[in-house]
């Protein structure tokens, strides 16, 4: 039952029951790879989406997406164990290592659960807090679809997401791939779009993008029912040791599937050119310092 419903929740987001099962799979595919690549990027985006959200101790807090527990656990240790945090996600092997990790770290007060992201089946107004680092971008276009979250929260109830910025999509960046190996690797991932059935994305449509400008976020957030919103751009510094673990590191990634759908050959071929470019930021210690720019968003709900 939970794989049907994280099906239907892909197919919601991606269109065909074809293209649904491919990219189930391919976040299963991912999942215990996923953040282990010791490339930091999830977890300090996690780490400061829940710093920024101001998530009090003993709060009742729902993690949308939560993937292998990015958001997860730092929001564990904000509330504390007389407060609560559930994780759900659609994929069964992610809620899987999720779990493992959660009962290694002993926390009893943090449980998972597979489910659709777009509609939870929580009663309204169940939390004080929701929750979505990295995951919400994915499916959300517009008030409608950020408002389930707005109904789950409490009189006063916080919400709080982050995304890689989209600012500067309209330009024809994407803020995953550096300035270096960004006209390279756009074409890939436009055509891995077409071909998933996603070519409607945030990526490929900035026009229609509510997350391409911090005023349009903004309006979103507040047509959905929200006050007091706010929106930063911050830069994360991503640390790698060569332009080959960047390129690994982004196959722990959803970014896989652009990979995948790239005919082998020419793919050794990208890899290599990518490296090399890459490579050729090395700073005197021999490591490559990224910057990626990630928006993070948090409004409330109104007191009453």
């Amino acid at each position: 039952m939970a794989r049907v419903l994280a099906l239907w929740t892909l197919e919601t987001c991606m269109g065909t029951a074809e293209n649904t099962e491919e990219m189930y799979n391919l976040f299963n595919k991912t999942a215990k790879a996923y953040d282990q690549s010791g490339v930091e990027f999830f977890r300090p985006i996690g780490r400061r989406l829940v710093e920024f959200s101001g998530i009090p101790a003993g709060a009742s807090v729902l993690d949308v997406g939560a993937g292998r527990g990015a958001a997860l656990f730092p929001a564990a240790a904000a509330v504390g164990e007389c407060g609560e945090v559930i994780g759900i996600d659609i994929s069964e092997e992610m809620v899987k290592y999720a779990r493992q990790d959660a009962d290694e770290f002993g926390l009893k007060h943090v449980s998972l659960q597979v489910m659709n992201g777009q509609k939870p089946e929580f009663e309204a107004g169940r939390f004080d807090a929701v929750i979505g680092s990295c995951s919400l971008f994915i499916w959300v276009k517009s008030a409608d679809d950020v408002r389930p979250y707005f109904e789950l929260l409490r009189a006063g109830g916080r919400f709080a997401t982050a995304a890689p910025s989209f600012f500067s999509t309209a330009r024809g960046k994407w803020a995953l791939f550096p300035e270096v190996v960004n006209e390279l690797l756009m074409p890939y991932m436009l055509q891995s779009l077409k071909q998933s059935g996603a070519y409607d994305s945030q990526f490929a449509n900035a026009g229609a993008n509510w997350l391409i400008t911090a005023e349009s976020i903004q309006k979103t957030l507040v047509d959905a029912g929200f006050v007091d919103v706010e929106v930063v751009e911050e830069e994360l510094p991503v640390v790698v040791n060569s332009g080959e673990q960047w390129v690994e590191f982004t196959y722990t990634t959803g970014m896989r599937g652009m990979w995948e759908r790239i005919e082998e050959n020419e793919r050794r071929e990208v890899i290599a050119e990518v490296s090399r470019r890459l490579d050729t930021l090395r700073d005197e210690n021999g490591v490559i310092t990224v910057s990626v720019p990630i928006v993070y968003m948090r409004a409330s709900a109104p007191k009453v």
